[in-house]
């Protein structure tokens, strides 16, 4: 099953003590699967800095989700509650070693849509770095009705 949604996201990220700064993004995209296991994709844009890339989030299960970027930036995010994960995050122009930990992960979706919330921490080069979250609502597009036209009798 493959079906148009609208994705709405919010990403929050905070650096030591500092405030946390939040970017919210309303888009079009797309989402597979069933039985517990989905893929929701979508195309990143100037607004996020990452435009040419696609974004995309493999719920494999209630405690494991994937992350992947692919295009102009090349990545692949592995969250797990508890559970480092390192892996090379490809800016185009070099590569850093980052290290995801989920603190967090609450997967509450069907067909129909549903939310999907991430915690993590992020470590770059071994250092942390920030803490992060994802929160996303999944709203399925419903097929456009043509509209009937009137008739004079």
């Amino acid at each position: 099953m493959k079906q148009p949604v609208l994705i709405t996201l919010k990403g929050t990220q905070a650096y030591g003590r500092e405030k946390p700064e939040s970017i919210e993004l309303t888009t079009r995209g797309t989402m597979t699967g069933r039985n517990g296991k989905f893929a929701i994709s979508y195309e990143e844009t100037e607004l996020t800095g990452n435009a040419g890339v696609t974004t995309t989030f493999l719920i494999l299960n209630p405690e494991r989700v994937v992350l992947t970027r692919e295009g102009a930036i090349q990545s692949r995010m592995v969250f797990v509650e508890g559970v480092k994960d390192e892996s090379f995050y490809d800016l185009g122009f070099g590569s850093l070693l980052i290290g995801i930990c989920a603190r967090k992960i609450d997967v509450a979706l069907t067909e129909r849509g549903g939310t999907l919330f991430i915690d993590y921490t992020v470590e770059i080069e071994q250092s942390l770095s920030s803490r992060n979250s994802y929160e996303i609502t999944i709203t399925p597009i419903e097929e456009a009705v043509p509209c009937v036209e009137a008739t004079e009798n």
